[in-house]
Formats: structure tokens, sequence, C-alpha cells
């Protein structure tokens, strides 16, 4: 379900649960020789999650349809809240011989806010028509499916939060509630070939490039705001309420008591 909330990574989730070592190990295997040995717990885990996917986007459908502001910003509290957290861990995982790694850490980060931005103002996505769409339209749902599925390995990213920030959240929602196969299809061929490539690569980069993974990880997270606010509905400012402050805090609230109780689990 996790995976449908920009902000909220589901690999934190599978941390707090005690299975994100065996996940990440298993996807990993699905490229070599013994993937046999990884399809029954990915089966009955996919299982899981695809009933969790689909209850979940028809759940955030409706908040969308009727709360728009407030679960934008229920959003925003969650990916504000996990900030703190994201720094602590980079700062950690740093070697303690780098030379000024605070400013490493924030010119990483910053690198990966500007990648961001440039991303808002050239996909392209706004207003498009899922019934008049391109070839190249279909390619970038695919490249960013792609991207998505480095969610599912790598802590403190959801793949809603990538989708966000290549700006078809919506696009997506819309297009599984409505189901829209075209749509569907090609986002899904990313995340399926995603998988397949990104697992090894991610377990490669946490392992030999730990900081500088983070690093991009603040900037990722960071500059999804900005990639939300973009994709906010023109003068949303105007309507700008208390219970849209209230959803704020909660979604910060939420990432808090996330922390706390894995904490606790370790």
């Amino acid at each position: 379900m996790t995976e449908t909330v920009p902000g909220v990574s589901g690999s934190t989730i599978a941390m707090v649960l005690g299975i994100y070592e065996r996940l990440l190990n298993a996807l990993s295997m699905l490229t070599t020789k013994d993937r046999k040995k990884a399809l029954p717990f990915l089966f009955t885990f996919g299982i899981g999650m695809a009933c969790g996917f689909l209850a979940s986007i028809y759940l955030i459908r409706y908040f969308l349809d009727n709360f728009y502001l407030q679960t934008f910003f229920f959003f925003i509290g969650i990916i504000a809240g996990f900030l703190p957290y994201i720094w602590k861990e980079t700062v950690k995982t740093t070697k303690s011989g780098l030379i000024k790694k605070h400013y490493f850490i924030m010119l990483t980060s910053l690198s990966f806010v500007i990648i961001i931005i440039i991303i808002q103002f050239f996909s392209g996505m706004d207003n498009l028509d899922p019934n008049n769409l391109s070839f190249f339209n279909y390619l970038y749902f695919i490249i960013a499916g792609l991207f998505a599925s480095t969610a599912l390995v790598l802590p403190g990213i959801s793949g809603a939060l990538i989708l966000t920030i290549m700006g078809i959240f919506e696009i997506a929602v819309d297009a599984i509630s409505a189901f829209h196969l075209p749509i569907i299809l090609t986002i899904g061929l990313g995340v399926f070939s995603g998988i397949l490539i990104t697992s090894r690569v991610v377990k490669y980069l946490l392992t030999n490039y730990i900081s500088e993974t983070y690093s991009a990880m603040i900037g990722l997270v960071s500059g999804s705001i900005f990639a939300i606010l973009s994709n906010l509905e023109t003068g949303f400012y105007t309507e700008f309420n208390v219970s849209v402050l209230i959803t704020f805090i909660g979604g910060a609230t939420l990432v808090v008591f996330l922390n706390v109780y894995k904490n606790r689990k370790v």
C-alpha cells in the first residue's frame, strides 16, 4: 500500500517487518541461475502487494477527487518529516575521513534537486489526454516505470514518489482507476524491466557507494516537494486552510511514528 503514497517508502516498511534483506536478495536472484529459489517468496509477496496496491489506489483516487489539496499536503508532510531522518542516515554512512562531509552531501543533494526541477519544466505531462497519446508519451511512461522500480529496493523512496517527480502520478492513478490498459501496461513494462535490472544495481550502489546513494536520495526527496507543488492546480494557495495544515502535520507525524517503531524493532 505504501508504494502508492508519495514519500512513504515500501522498503522502510519491509525493514520494520523484518523482510527487507530477504526481499532484496530475492529480487537480485531473478537474473541469476538460482531464480527458482526466489520465486515462492516473491510470488506470495507479490499477491499481498497487488491486493494492497489496488485497494490503496482506489482509496487515493477517492481522496484526490474529494480532498485534493489536503491529500497532496499530506504527502508533502510525509516527505518533509522524512528529510531529517534521511539526512541523519546519510551523515552516519559518510566516511569519517571525508573532508567537510556535510558540504559533500549538500552538493550532491542539490544536484539532484536541480535535475528534478529541470524534469518538471521539460516533461510536458501537464494536461495530457489519455486517449491521444504519442509514441514518445508511451516511451516516457516506460522510462518512468523503470525508475519507479528502484523504490522496491531503495530505502526512503516510494514508487509513487518517483512517478510524482516524473510528473505522471495522477495519470497513473487515473489509468488504474479507469482500467486504461495502454498506460497500465507501458508503466508496468517499465517497472518489470526495472526490477530485473535495478535490484542488482541498487544493491551494488548501497554496498560500494552508500554515502553517494543516500545523498542522491536526499536530493530526490527534497526535490519531490517542488514536483508536487508544481503539479498542483493553479491557484491552490487561495484554498489553503486549517484542514490542509492538519493533513500536512498528520503526514509528518506518520513518519515520526514509523521511524520510532522501526528503531524499537531494531
